[in-house]
Order: structure tokens, then C-alpha cells, then sequence
């Protein structure tokens, strides 16, 4: 994973459809983390997708489908692969792939306080049970933030129980490509074969999941941006 340090991202990568979707935000908060996180995807998708090498981020879009999914158009054209982007608080992550049949997610969030009420009510009884230690704020957080994960890569979002995911380990030390692993499954398609991981990064940890055929790790591309 590619990490920068950089100042506020400016406007004139986006293209005129990008133009227009920004200048129907209110809000200034809204409009920065769009902002930031548009500019971290095209950031990584110009140095991993060798059909944008050398053309201008004016020339191509990235939209979102009706349930918030994100995907390029160059043109008219869609590019294949699949596309996660996450923000918060001046930072966004992103996540590509360009392998087939693979539904990919990635969520940042900061780690801050979850109310007792907030965990009966959207996580399993395993999962509470696995956030009971001694890291508990943290667990409760990272948990929370693989389910997003996980049901942005099943294409639903949070339109879709957040108990129809569920997070069953979480590994403590680095397993794979500077992730720390976690196992999860979910409910309502158990035929679904995962991979999930995650990895600390300052006040905030970021998550990835990833579902559907084996994946290849060097098809994998992630990139964070601090501002």
C-alpha cells in the first residue's frame, strides 16, 4: 500500500461530469472528502491502469452506480475492474483491481468510542463476544469497518443488514503484504469465498475485503492520502 502525505487536492483533475456532481454539494466538509477521495482513485488508477498512462484526469470519469458504487468511464467506455474508495477526516483510501469476477471494498474510520447500543444493535452475537477484550474500542471499530468493507464489495452498501456479515477473528500481527488478517463470512452467501485484512494507520485503521475467485495480490492496487 502507497501512502502520501499531501496538501488539499485541487479541482482541475476532475472531469465536466465530475464538475457538475461537485457543484451540487452544499457542504464544504461533503465536498473536500469527495474531493480528496476522487483525487487519491485517479492518483492510483493513473500509475496502475496501463489504458490512462499519460492521459490527462480531465479525459476520465469516475462515477458511481445508484447504490454509491464507483467505476471509470474513459469516454463512453467503461473500464473493467472494481474500484472502492473511502474518507474521513482529511484522509482517503482506495482500492483497484483489474481481475474479473472480484467484488472489492475498502473503509477507513477513526478509531473513537462505539456505545453499547450501537454494537447490540448491528453486530452478531459472535462478533460480541469477539470485541470483549482488553482492545475492545478499537475491535469494536475495526469490526464495524470490515462489515462496510465486506458489503462494499458484495455491492450493497449499507442497504443490506450489517448482520448478514460477520467478522469471526482478527489477527494482531502482519499475515499478508502488510495486512493483518481477518476472517469473516457472510450469512446470506455462504458459497462466497473471502479474503479480508487490515491495518493500522495513526488515529484511524483502514480495512479490505475482497470476494468472489482467488485473487491475485499483484492485481491489487491501494493507495492512502493524508492532507
Amino acid at each position: 500500500m502507497r501512502c502520501d502525505s499531501v496538501g488539499a487536492p485541487p479541482e482541475d483533475f476532475l472531469s465536466d461530469a465530475e464538475l457538475q456532481k461537485l457543484a451540487q454539494m452544499r457542504f464544504l466538509r461533503r465536498r473536500e472528502e469527495w474531493l480528496l477521495g476522487r483525487w487519491t482513485a485517479k492518483r492510483l488508477l493513473a500509475a496502475a491502469v496501463p489504458a490512462l498512462a499519460g492521459t490527462l484526469p480531465i479525459k476520465w470519469t469516475i462515477s458511481n452506480e445508484a447504490d454509491g458504487q464507483p467505476y471509470v468511464l474513459i469516454g463512453d467506455q467503461r473500464l473493467a475492474g472494481c474500484l472502492s474508495i473511502s474518507h474521513r477526516g482529511g484522509q482517503a483510501v482506495c482500492a483497484w483491481t483489474s481481475a474479473q469476477g472480484v467484488g472489492l471494498g475498502i473503509d477507513l474510520e477513526r478509531i473513537e468510542p462505539r456505545s453499547p447500543a450501537f454494537v447490540r444493535d448491528y453486530f452478531t452475537a459472535a462478533e460480541q463476544t469477539l470485541i470483549a477484550g482488553a482492545a475492545r474500542e478499537r475491535d469494536a471499530v475495526l469490526v464495524w469497518s470490515a462489515k462496510e468493507a465486506m458489503l462494499k464489495a458484495l455491492g450493497r452498501g449499507l442497504r443490506l443488514d450489517t448482520r448478514a456479515v460477520e467478522v469471526l477473528r482478527i489477527a494482531i500481527h502482519e499475515e499478508s503484504d502488510g495486512w493483518r488478517g481477518l476472517t469473516v463470512r457472510c450469512l446470506s452467501r455462504p458459497d462466497l469465498d473471502w479474503w479480508a485484512g487490515w491495518t493500522p494507520a495513526g488515529e484511524f485503521l483502514i480495512t479490505l475485503a475482497v470476494c468472489g475467485q482467488a485473487l491475485n495480490f499483484s492485481a491489487l492496487h491501494v493507495q492512502e492520502l493524508r492532507v
